[in-house]
């Protein structure tokens, strides 16, 4: 079972020092790096959560990974986290870092999913438009989704609006089986 709340602590220690030292924007792209070698390279997320690697040598392929991408705080946080075999920790720090960054940023994620990639122009109406319902600033990620048919399903947050067809379709079915 992962530990969350070992993860939250770790995560705000992490973003009270970003913000401390005025290294909040650096500390999040070192973040974003390192989820992208775990998301990209099955070894290095198997490395860490491997109980059987001796820690020396972590220490090590950690240093020839990440010595001269990250920043002191970041690249620390992480040999601490070998150091006190609670590196199986990692990913989950790494989102909650995420969603205390954005908290702090005032910035919210929002999914739109289409049946086909819209062009910058519809993508800045709809961070527009997420932007009016929430207040906030807006990231905004485009997938592909064949099976909605058509229209748009647009996550803001927990909030989901839900404008496809394969939607319209299941409404129109389950009033025509209802009467």
């Amino acid at each position: 079972m992962i530990n969350t709340r070992a993860s939250e602590r770790y995560a705000k220690s992490l973003l009270s020092i970003s913000i401390d030292e005025n290294l909040v924007d650096q500390i999040k792209l070192d973040i974003d790096l390192i989820t992208k070698y775990f998301e990209e390279s099955r070894e290095i997320s198997n490395l860490y959560s491997s109980p059987i690697i001796p820690i020396n040598n972590k220490i090590k392929i950690t240093e020839k990974i990440f010595g001269d991408k990250l920043n002191k705080y970041t690249l620390n946080l992480l040999y601490n986290l070998i150091y006190r075999k609670r590196d199986n920790l990692i990913i989950t720090i790494l989102e909650k870092f995420k969603e205390l960054y954005n908290t702090h940023m005032n910035i919210e994620e929002s999914v739109i999913s289409t049946t086909f990639n819209l062009d910058s122009k519809s993508l800045d109406v709809v961070k527009g438009f997420a932007k009016k319902v929430t207040g906030k600033k807006i990231t905004l990620e485009n997938t592909i989704d064949k099976n909605i048919l058509g229209g748009f399903n647009l996550k803001i947050g927990d909030k989901m609006i839900d404008c496809s067809v394969s939607n319209k379709i299941s409404e129109l079915r389950k009033k025509l089986i209802n009467n």
